[in-house]
């Protein structure tokens, strides 16, 4: 009988149950990535860690990848699909689980094991499911079988970042970093707030005693900016140590905390509407209001409820009038600073320098009074402040766990569910090595082919800039805009629809442009975008880190199958190495942390900050792999038509 002209279906009836349960695999390690995302600045406000430190969620979270691709690509050849997928699903579970006794215990070495071990699991996912989801059927559909189920993957991101957003960053403790740093240091060196806040006030007063001692400062763009913004700085710090509303400040917070809590999905909506300036921001409450002109704004409000609850403390220890009128005698000198950047102002290089010396002068009198004050008799009051902390660290550490021990209980079903309903074998696994453990002359032709193994560098290469523009662009918003990190990320949940939009637009690109020449034209974009987050100030900037998710949507898959293409039964292990590539993300992402922990930098005709100059690691990725993609349709191609 002739069947030639039968339409051959991309998923067979028979094992549409199994490639619907493969499937759910997608999705599931998606969510897993883009929760863990912004988990790097929520450890590092919640444990008051260093972006190097928080940053190493990232290092145990890839570092699975690389641990456990290429013995879960053994363990698959060796044994069956089934069996990769519920390890991998067990390892997943006990791993979210796992984050229960991190948080009660508040150790993040248990935390980072915990991501450790998921990404372990998630290594044994990945590695299966995209063969598996190969085997179900006739090879000439197979492709189209691998992008059906992949296209379910970023609505598991989706939920992720959503679940990140929505249920745990809005929802940890309001106290600020700077406010539980300060906490920390009072309990464990005996450091009153008050010191600490002049320490800061001095080191601002000498950074700018610095500017305005150099040369013709006033006729340099840059140092007259930099002036200002010190000059802000002094004038504000001044006003709050001198505490004038003091008095209000409970009412205030009293005012601010009895307002009804708005819809938190319209705030992020709102918020990510300001951020594309589609709507200005809303105006301020009445209470919010009288926060900002009484305390500038909620940080001030914040220092002066601290400075409250201290101040009567060290005036029953030592003497205090002396120390208040210092502080007085600061406020004028600092406004008057403040006021020479004003519009329209004349700066006098001169006066400035003696408004400075005079602001350094109180402020260096009153920091030598308040040291000769006695602290011996606070012991209780710094105790509270580390009892203090500890109750917010465990309360948002019990947030942050919540979601990922409600995924670990899901996950013990689904494990039961694919125990009981994968079939042992599918048909086509294992058809062409009959189980075959050839790995020595597998990986020796892996290592002659110069496509494939500078695609699992090239793979590296993208898997470190894309952990990394979505890692970062919290701080970025945070640091560069002064958002919070919950609207920050809502701008990473807008990057991901920007992301899967442009997959569908550059898979339809391809029917008409080499996967070379496309990667080559994408990494392109992406260098143009990434040196605009460098160099480009304010919000435009951070469009171009958006915007970069446009050009990264289809490279993982692209260099995937350019690397894999023509490799045959190799392609097994071969796919496992651009598993383990994944790796790079646990590599690049440390270091970009460690460079945004560093002063600014200054470029002569410009001061560029940390946080954005850090992004010069993403920029390196994506110049690699445009030489990969320019190599791929000009050297390797024309090699295989010869």
């Amino acid at each position: 009988m002739d069947n030639s002209g039968k339409k051959t279906p991309v998923v067979p009836p028979e094992l549409l149950l199994t490639f619907v349960l493969v499937t759910i695999l997608f999705p599931l390690w998606g969510f897993a990535n883009d929760i863990t995302n912004p988990m790097v600045a929520a450890f590092k406000n919640i444990l008051l860690l260093s972006n190097f430190e928080s940053s190493l969620v990232q290092a145990a979270f890839y570092g699975g990848y690389a641990l456990m691709a290429i013995p879960a690509a053994l363990f698959i050849k060796k044994f069956s699909y089934k069996k990769g997928v519920v390890l991998g699903l067990a390892l997943y579970s006990f791993a979210c689980l796992m984050f229960i006794p991190s948080g009660l215990a508040m150790s993040y070495p248990l935390f980072l094991l915990s991501y450790l071990i998921m990404t372990s699991g998630l290594s044994f996912l990945e590695t299966t499911a995209n063969p598996y989801i190969l085997s179900m059927g006739d090879e000439a559909t197979a492709t189209r079988r691998l992008n059906l189920a992949q296209a379910f993957n970023p609505m598991g991101s989706i939920v992720g970042m959503f679940v990140a957003s929505m249920f745990i960053l809005a929802s940890l403790d309001g106290t600020s970093e700077t406010a539980r740093r300060q906490m920390e240091t009072l309990a464990k060196e005996g450091t009153p707030v008050h010191l600490q806040e002049l320490a800061g006030q001095i080191g601002t007063a000498d950074a700018l005693a610095a500017v305005v001692a150099t040369a013709d400062w006033q006729d340099s763009k840059k140092l007259y900016k930099k002036a200002g913004e010190l000059s802000a700085s002094l004038k504000d710090g001044t006003f709050l140590l001198d505490n004038a509303n003091a008095a209000q400040a409970d009412e205030v917070a009293a005012a601010l905390a009895a307002q009804p809590k708005g819809n938190k999905f319209k705030a992020a909506a709102d918020a990510v509407a300001v951020v594309l300036q589609i709507k200005g921001k809303p105006q301020p409450t009445p209470a919010e209001a009288q926060r900002n002109d009484l305390f500038v704004g909620d940080r001030g409000l914040e220092l002066t409820l601290a400075l409250n609850r201290e101040q009567p403390l060290l005036a029953q220890a030592g003497e205090w009038e002396n120390i208040d009128q210092h502080f007085a005698e600061a406020v004028a000198p600092a406004a008057g600073l403040a006021a020479m950047f004003g519009p329209a102002a004349t700066v006098d290089a001169a006066k400035a320098t003696a408004l400075v010396a005079q602001v350094r002068q109180e402020l260096a009198a009153a920091q030598g009074a308040l040291e000769g004050i006695p602290t011996d008799g606070l012991k209780d009051y710094f105790a509270a402040a580390g009892t203090g902390l500890s109750t917010i660290q465990k309360a948002d550490l019990g947030i942050v766990s919540t979601p990922y021990a409600l995924m670990g209980g899901f996950l013990i079903l689904v494990v039961a569910l694919f125990a009981w309903k994968l079939p042992a074998k599918t048909q086509g696994e294992h058809q062409d090595d009959q189980g075959g453990m050839d790995v020595g002359g597998t990986v020796k032709r892996l290592f002659k082919n110069a496509t494939y193994i500078e695609g699992v560098v090239a793979q590296t290469f993208y898997v470190g800039a894309q952990i990394m523009c979505w890692t970062f662009i919290v701080q970025y918003g945070s640091m560069e805009l002064g958002l919070s990190k919950a609207t920050a990320q809502n701008c990473n949940i807008l990057a991901m629809v920007i992301f899967v939009s442009s997959r569908f637009v550059c898979t339809f690109l391809m029917h008409y442009i080499s996967s070379g020449a496309l990667l080559t034209i994408l990494a392109s974009g992406a260098i143009l975008l990434t040196t605009g987050t460098i160099f480009v100030e304010g919000y435009a900037g951070l469009y171009c880190l958006i915007g970069v998710s446009a050009c990264m949507s289809l490279m993982f898959p692209t260099i995937y199958g350019i690397a894999l293409d023509g490799l045959g039964d190799d392609a097994k292990l071969g796919s496992a190495g651009l598993i383990l590539a994944i790796g790079g993300g646990c590599i690049m992402t440390p270091l970009q942390g460690r460079i945004i922990d560093l002063p600014a930098i200054d470029l002569g005709f410009m001061e560029l900050a940390s946080v954005r100059a850090s992004f010069a690691l993403p920029l390196i990725c994506f110049v690699v792999i445009a030489l990969y993609g320019w190599r791929t349709f000009s050297i390797h191609h024309k090699k295989e038509t010869v």
